[in-house]
């Protein structure tokens, strides 16, 4: 359809939308960081219950098999070793394991956890925090030495 001569045009001016488009840039820059941080918070959730599954597992594995079943944890590696390393569990790019306790030393300088076919375990406590995050931050696997319960709580509670 024509317009009549001397109308006035409708649309928007080079100015307006230039206000849009710097608008537009100042919320992605803000919520950028905060999605970035949420997926990492997602991944690092997701390594701790592939651990304290695989670590479940292998309790229930000694139990039904009668054969004791082992743990590895190498302190220059990012995955655990599973039942004298037919089995791996990958950390994945964010979790790292921040601290240990419990378990056996190897000569090698790797730790070792055995579950055992009456449901007991030499014991461990894993935390498992952020690659990039400073501080203590992260979540606690336990695994209890007498029954073999594994147990995950957040690192700051």
């Amino acid at each position: 359809m024509c317009r009549p001569l001397g109308s006035p045009e409708r649309g928007f001016t080079l100015l307006e939308v230039m206000i849009v488009v710097v608008i537009m840039g100042i919320a992605a820059a803000i919520v950028a960081p905060t999605m970035q941080a949420g997926l990492r918070a997602r991944e690092l959730r997701s390594s701790v219950r592939t651990i304290a599954g695989a670590l479940r597992g292998m309790q229930i594995d000694a139990v039904r098999t009668g054969k004791v079943q082992t743990l590895l944890l190498s302190p220059t590696r990012t995955d655990l070793v599973l039942t004298n390393g037919d089995r791996m569990v990958d950390l994945g790019e964010v979790a790292r394991i921040r601290s240990v306790r419990g378990g056996e030393y190897r000569p090698t300088g790797e730790l070792q956890v055995n579950f055992y076919p009456n449901g007991s375990t030499s014991g461990l406590a894993l935390l498992i925090g952020d690659r990039e995050a400073p501080g203590d931050a992260g979540f606690v696997i336990r695994v209890d030495p007498l029954i073999g319960l594994v147990t995950v709580r957040d690192a700051s509670h």
